[in-house]
């Protein structure tokens, strides 16, 4: 049978009609097959609300024994109200049926229909039971009237008109119980209409509800996302404009820094300018007082015998000394800035600066200090002369890297005494790899520390002097300038530049 409401409501009027001769029976040969018939009946009611409870959703249970709940109930009236003989009381059917009515009644009340089910309950017990009580009462109003009969017919003498009156008021009285029943049925037949329209109302309100609720949710759900769109876009506004104003702030910046590098770079070119302007002025004033010297020792010489001996070294040299300048220091000597804690070198730097190193080894940054470290005597130094402390003039002429000479030969440049060419005016030679012209030594000079700044210089010199290649050199330099690189890229290019051939002058 389909678990459906019109099979179900028929399956109930079957239930009904069985459940009443079952109760009507008075022959036990009548009562056993009613019963039978009835059990029958709640095999198929056990057999519909097990599959309603087996079904995917509540939906269909819902359907069927929800709304009023009158269903469920008429079939707890009947399970209630039965009473079957000892031979069929522990039947099966019954039990199975029980199970069943008491695990919809179950799902019916967690569905929130609860109070429906006991309403619809109470309403098919007292109908149940006033049907019971009209049905014995007509069953005793038509024993009477049997009775009345049968005792008119015997005071007649069994004639044939008592028989045929009792016939007429036992189809009277048939008919009227008949007549009582109908009534019945259709006052229950009506009943279970408005209880069906009942469910159907409430069942349409519920649905209304839950549309109402579906739209409202819906409702809810749009205007969240109607807000979380509008907090992205406003999110994306912001971004967008905190990336403007970044984009901004970093143009801005690239301005000023392109503003302050150009004024740097401006700063630069015109230190260079004054300081190749200042370096002119002193080689002019240097050779000056070179000539001034030169001339003196002429005039000297002219007047005075030479005075033969060895100076400092193992050349040979001039015994006499000439005439001392003062320490280039005023007051206290102070100490070298490398941190021996040695006094600074007497003498000036060919840039006409006091030294501020003790000596070439603290200048470049080796851990050694040289021969003459202190042993050069400040009465022997001054302008034109000799930075040794030999008291010879320094040599006339410019060294590899383009600058004056300051120093009267090699070998004493070298601490070793005075070489053969000491003394000889040799002039002006070529510089094969110098560009005085290039402010990259200006650069170098200001922003590398003086000992790196030192080094350099002194590997510049052996490349100058032939002692090693361009590759030598750039190799040594790229340790000394690691953390330089714009430095060592502009060191690169002027040593590939002077290492191509060129026309010689002298």
């Amino acid at each position: 049978m389909d678990p459906t409401p019109e099979g179900v409501d028929r399956m109930l009027a079957q239930m009904e009609v069985a459940y009443r001769r079952v109760e009507t029976c008075t022959s036990r040969v009548k009562l056993e097959s009613a019963e039978i018939n009835l059990l029958k009946v709640l095999e198929q009611a056990r057999d519909v609300m097990t599959a309603s409870l087996m079904s995917v959703s509540r939906e269909l249970l819902q359907e069927v024994f929800g709304g009023s709940c009158f269903r469920t109930a008429k079939i707890r009236a009947v399970l209630d109200a039965l009473r079957l003989s000892p031979d069929r009381a522990g039947d099966l059917r019954l039990q199975g049926c029980r199970n069943a009515c008491e695990s919809v009644e179950q799902v019916l009340k967690d569905l929130g229909l609860g109070a429906a089910l006991r309403k619809a309950q109470e309403a098919e017990r007292q109908a149940l039971a006033q049907e019971a009580a009209g049905g014995a009462a007509s069953a005793v109003v038509g024993a009477a009237a049997a009775a009345a009969a049968t005792a008119a017919a015997s005071a007649l003498g069994g004639s044939e008109e008592a028989a045929r009156k009792a016939a007429a008021e036992e189809e009277a009285a048939r008919k009227a119980v008949q007549e009582e029943a109908a009534r019945k049925a259709a006052e229950e037949e009506a009943a279970r209409k408005a209880a069906e329209e009942e469910a159907a109302r409430k069942a349409a309100e519920e649905e209304a509800a839950r549309k109402a609720a579906e739209e409202e949710a819906a409702r809810k759900v749009a205007e969240e996302e109607a807000a979380r769109r509008a907090a992205e876009e406003e999110a994306t506004r912001k971004a967008a404009e905190e990336e403007a104003a970044r984009k901004a702030a970093e143009e801005e910046a690239a301005r000023k820094a392109a503003a302050e590098e150009a004024a740097r770079k401006a700063a630069e070119e015109e230190a260079a300018r004054k300081a190749v302007a200042e370096e002119a002025a002193r080689k002019a004033a240097e050779e000056e007082a070179v000539r001034k010297a030169s001339e003196e020792d002429e005039d000297g010489k002219k007047h005075s015998k030479v005075i033969t001996g060895h100076a400092k070294g193992k050349g040979k040299g001039l015994g006499g000394a000439m005439p001392a300048r003062p320490l280039c220091h005023e007051g206290r000597v102070p100490l070298c800035r490398i941190g021996c804690k040695r006094q600074v070198a007497p003498g000036v730097t060919r840039h006409g600066k006091p030294f501020d190193t003790c000596c070439r080894g603290c200048a470049l940054g080796r851990k050694e200090h040289d021969v003459l470290c202190g042993k050069i005597d400040p009465t022997k130094v001054g302008p034109g002369k000799c930075k040794m402390g030999c008291s010879l003039a320094a040599a006339r002429g410019r060294d590899s890297s383009g600058l004056a000479l300051d120093t009267c030969c090699r070998g004493c440049a070298r601490g070793e005494g005075h070489d053969e060419m000491c003394g000889q005016d040799i002039g002006e030679i070529a510089i094969p790899y110098a560009d005085a012209s290039d402010a990259f030594f200006q650069r170098a000079k200001s922003e590398m520390a003086l000992v790196q700044y030192n080094q350099m210089l002194a590997e510049v010199r052996q490349l100058n002097r032939k002692a090693q290649t361009v590759d030598e050199c750039l190799d040594k330099c790229k340790a000394i300038l690691a953390s330089q690189p714009e430095l060592l890229a502009e060191l690169q290019r002027l040593l590939v530049l002077s290492a191509k051939p060129r026309r010689t002058v002298i």
